[in-house]
């Protein structure tokens, strides 16, 4: 990701309270800070970051590897000399704009400190509550009569974990939802014409928060998943060709947008036992990721074979980035993601996979995995089968 090299001028309190967002963002590099009072409060915070400091803004519109000036001092003529002296390449962003992208940030951090804050009191949950099943433990093993009375009791208390977690996580929704609608707004020009530099900083907030809400959607799946009592899941036969179509006309405007063919074969009328929706999810999550990590013109493949143990292995093909062997035995675990994966999928949030594999344990079969970097990968796994009879 290119560093983006900023000055700011104006270090009163509009230009600190600039400059203290800035210098938490990994991407942005702050060169220069201005302000004609050397004891501006700005001034003394850049100085305390090894920022240079001046009292006149020559040498910053002189500065070719300057990409953006923050104008806050709100003053026309101090916006024209900038614009009139700065370097062909450099934007200028003038204070209503910063102020704007200001009022974003402050909106993008008020919602992560809600979501730390939130996790904390989720790690303090669920400390209690193993501290209370480590109690519980320990009674089992003097009162052998008591047992399904207390496993109920666990049986609770894991529920309330889940529907805590479920709470919580749907608490942070709507914050995610107003910053999108803020974005939006300002991205359709409702809020007038807003410079380059300008929109590409409210493109990455939005693309952000649609991150965090892939995540939340995944840790409730995940959370779900995790809850459940394997033996009240319900298992039914279904047409396998039915699932495999319905995901792939699912992931059909994905591989378009992505230009990957997608390659679906012809099941017959094999019947396989399963629940439908996780055997979606879960079918959805690989092909999704073959999808993301092939290159533009390539084919992403369900394979079927039939086994003649009364099972059929499903296999998703891709040939794409692959994985390196030494990561291979990591990729299912929660949060995840290699460096090359993040580097052609930023938006991936490193629980797909860690359902695959939870799905995989509820229907009793294992995910295997064959790859070879820059080649591509296959995701295997098996599902029982039932013949369809011909009178059906």
């Amino acid at each position: 990701m290119k560093t983006d090299v900023i000055a700011i001028i104006g270090a009163g309190k509009g230009g600190t309270a600039i400059l203290e967002t800035l210098l938490k963002m990994p991407s942005v590099f702050i060169k220069h800070v201005c302000d004609v009072n050397p004891s501006a409060p700005g001034i003394t915070l850049a100085r305390q970051h090894g920022i240079q400091c001046h009292t006149q803004m020559t040498e910053i519109c002189q500065d070719k590897e300057v990409d953006s000036i923050f104008e806050v001092t709100g003053r026309k003529e101090i916006f024209a000399q900038i614009l009139a002296n700065k370097q062909e390449n450099t934007r200028v962003i003038g204070s209503e704009d910063a102020r704007i992208i200001f009022h974003l940030l402050d909106l993008q951090q008020e919602v992560s400190d809600r979501l730390e804050d939130n996790n904390l009191i989720l790690e303090r949950r669920v400390l209690e509550r193993t501290m209370e099943l480590e109690k519980a433990n320990t009674e089992l093993e003097k009162k052998i009569i008591e047992y399904e009375k207390l496993n109920e009791k666990l049986l609770l208390i894991n529920n309330e974990k889940t529907k805590y977690l479920m709470h919580a996580t749907h608490q942070l929704k709507a914050p995610f939802a107003a910053i999108q609608s803020y974005a939006d707004l300002i991205l359709d020009g409702y809020a007038g014409k807003i410079p380059r530099m300008t929109l590409d900083i409210i493109k990455k907030i939005k693309e952000r928060c649609l991150l965090l809400t892939d995540a939340i959607q995944d840790m409730l799946e995940l959370a779900n998943l995790r809850s459940l009592v394997r033996e009240n899941i319900k298992m039914e036969l279904y047409p396998l060709d039915s699932i495999i179509t319905s995901v792939a006309n699912h992931m059909a405007e994905l591989a378009a947008s992505r230009k990957v063919l997608l390659s679906v074969p012809a099941t017959g009328d094999i019947m396989v036992k399963c629940n439908k929706n996780q055997i979606l999810i879960m079918l959805s999550n690989l092909l999704e990721n073959a999808i993301y990590y092939s290159p533009s013109g390539a084919t992403a493949t369900i394979a079927i074979k039939e086994d003649p143990n009364s099972s059929v292995r499903i296999s998703i093909i891709d040939y794409g980035i692959g994985i390196d062997e030494k990561y291979q035995s990591r990729i299912f675990d929660e949060y995840f993601r290699a460096n090359q994966a993040v580097e052609v999928n930023e938006r991936g949030t490193g629980l797909g996979l860690a359902i695959v594999k939870e799905i995989a344990q509820v229907h009793e079969t294992n995910i295997e995995v064959e790859s070879v970097p820059g080649k591509g990968s296959v995701f295997s796994f098996h599902l029982k089968t039932a013949q369809k009879h011909k009178d059906d």
